[in-house]
């Protein structure tokens, strides 16, 4: 079948950017759809949020998302200079790079039920502690609505 066909790579690529430029839509719209995955990790820096007393118990988490969504944008453009360095067949390390994309998709689905399902730990001065899962927002189901759709192209188009 070959390493992600031409008609399929829009697609994968698309979806895995799509969470990523979702999460802008949290800065700006936060009253109404909430603050996406990654929560108060944006917009201020560790720094200033331990200087001031921003921290929540979520940033941490919100953190995670968003190294998360980094490294999906960089699989997605990745992905397409592949495709342009290897036009007519597929890189010797197909299987590897079709196996990190589901990896990425299934570690972010998984984490995503994890955290707002699951009571989250979190160290305080006094030793560690459990809180209550992230807040389920709109947003975030947005985000994480084309994972399912994403795992079933890579299936489609596994090398």
């Amino acid at each position: 079948m070959g390493f992600i066909p031409s008609p399929g790579l829009p697609w994968i690529a698309g979806l895995s950017l799509l969470p990523f430029f979702l999460q802008f839509l949290g800065l700006g719209l936060e009253g109404v759809l909430g603050q996406g995955l990654c929560g108060s990790a944006l917009g201020v820096s560790e720094l200033e949020a331990v200087k001031y007393g921003l921290v929540s118990e979520y940033y941490l988490y919100g953190q995670l998302f968003l190294a998360l969504l980094a490294l999906k944008v960089t699989y997605a453009l990745v992905l397409m200079a592949l495709r342009l360095m290897y036009p007519e067949k597929d890189p010797p390390f197909a299987p590897l790079v079709w196996k990190v994309g589901v990896g990425l998709s299934l570690v972010l689905l998984l984490l995503f039920l994890a955290t707002r399902t699951l009571p989250l730990p979190f160290s305080t001065p006094l030793g560690p502690a459990l809180l209550s899962p992230a807040p389920l927002d709109p947003l975030s189901v947005m985000m994480v609505l084309p994972e399912p759709f994403l795992l079933g192209l890579y299936l489609r188009f596994r090398p």
